[in-house]
């Protein structure tokens, strides 16, 4: 058979379409992949229309649900749609979910990327995790991950995992270059992980979460701990979750905790920041954290009047500065 992969929005090599291809491949069935390369930003996009008339079966994987409505595939009998986009409860089946991951559909791709435990414990309102992996459990082992000199682990709670000291405690001994992409649970941290952590190859910042400023207190002592042994400024960096929902001083409260303690902030805005009426302001406060050379240099005021440079832009400049300064 001819098979076809569409590849909607990864970001990075979609694990489950590589899945796919292996056991596909390992059928004696010719695989292909398309890449749409659509953001997980609610962003204009035009219908893409995918003719499979020359594929017996297509497989595609949609992680943004903003995307959902921006395909759709053609032409062919057999279509298999999935992803968190789609639905959060699809999973591969089993002996597919099983099988290695075929790296060679992405050509340009030289990073290993994998799971070592799916799920986690806590429950988050705004994120699916736990409607999608369940509580937190044991998926691969790292041996079976590492395939490139660079691994990035894609777990949401590695230090929740109760043998995961013994498994940094691996990967150091075996000197592998790694990283935790969606980042560590600062709130698990103590003197043992984070000197594990510290004595590591690690690749990059050290990425943690600040999701609520009620939190500061724990986060704040736990802070003390990763600083201690990782003293380094601007090598530690947290996801600051925001929802207009959220009260803006909280938003503020956190970036500039960050800023006090020579952390970098990502910040991560929810979709219906882009619907809110304070828009604008969670588009300069992203443009301003987002990016670390000028979070590191310029307070918020010098930056937005860098970035609005025209006449024209003042009103723009006042109304960001003005809830910046109420909020603060």
């Amino acid at each position: 058979m001819k098979i076809l992969l569409v590849d909607v929005d990864s970001k990075i090599p979609n694990i489950a379409l590589m899945k796919i291809s292996t056991y596909h491949k390992n059928m004696g069935d010719d695989v292909d992949i398309i890449n749409l390369g659509f953001s997980g930003y609610p962003s204009s996009k035009k219908l893409k229309n995918i003719d499979a008339k020359e594929y017996d079966r297509v497989y595609a994987s949609c992680i943004f649900t903003s995307n959902k409505n921006y395909f759709k595939i053609i032409n062919c009998q057999k279509i298999d749609i999935g992803g968190s986009g789609i639905d959060l409860y699809k999973n591969l089946p089993k002996n597919i979910d099983d099988l290695d991951q075929d790296y060679s559909i992405y050509p340009e791709n030289n990073w290993s990327y994998g799971f070592i435990t799916r799920g986690c414990i806590r429950n988050c309102y705004f994120c699916v995790v736990p409607k999608k992996e369940g509580k937190l459990s044991f998926y691969r082992r790292w041996q079976d991950i590492v395939k490139f000199k660079h691994t990035d682990f894609l777990d949401n709670n590695f230090l929740a995992y109760d043998k995961h000291k013994k498994i940094l405690q691996e990967l150091n001994d075996n000197n592998i270059h790694f990283k935790f992409n969606s980042g560590l649970d600062i709130r698990l941290a103590d003197r043992e992980n984070i000197e594990l952590l510290s004595q590591s190859k690690y690749i990059g910042e050290f990425i943690f979460a600040f999701d609520n400023k009620k939190e500061y207190k724990i986060i704040d002592n736990k802070m003390a701990i990763v600083q201690e042994f990782i003293p380094n400024n601007w090598r530690i960096k947290f996801d600051i979750y925001c929802h207009p929902d959220m009260p803006i001083s909280d938003v503020i409260y956190r970036i500039n905790w960050c800023r006090s303690k020579k952390a970098l902030p990502y910040l991560m805005r929810d979709k219906d920041c882009w619907n809110s009426p304070n828009k604008n302001l969670y588009v300069d406060l992203a443009s301003y954290c987002n990016q670390p050379g000028i979070f590191k240099k310029m307070n918020f005021d010098e930056f937005l009047n860098a970035r609005h440079t025209s006449k024209n832009r003042q009103t723009r400049i006042n109304s960001s500065l003005n809830l910046w300064n109420i909020n603060s």
